[in-house]
């Protein structure tokens, strides 16, 4: 396990067994995919801004799933999937 995720590491240079916080490594793992997800789906979100459309859709998810990774708030792997799912749809439109 690393997760890097929080003010909580110890030296602030990350959890390597597991999370102080009680997070466990599959939750970091997944923690890091719906990241990148988000990642890829905001430059998307810029691009159809560019253009002119302004669909809310893109933001929206973007400040629900980043909010289900904030330190200590959601270690629950189904609905962290469903977040990374939702994502994956959106960038396939």
């Amino acid at each position: 396990m690393f997760c890097y995720q929080c003010q909580e590491t110890a030296k602030g240079q990350g959890c390597t067994v597991k999370g102080v916080c009680g997070k466990e490594a599959v939750v970091a793992g997944y923690q890091d995919v719906l990241i990148y997800i988000l990642k890829g789906i905001a430059v998307l979100a810029e691009k159809v801004k560019e253009k002119g459309d302004v669909d809310g859709k893109y933001t929206e998810y973007i400040k629900r799933a980043l909010f289900t990774t904030i330190t200590n708030a959601n270690f629950d792997n189904a609905k962290i999937k469903v977040f990374i799912n939702e994502g994956i749809a959106l960038k396939k439109e």
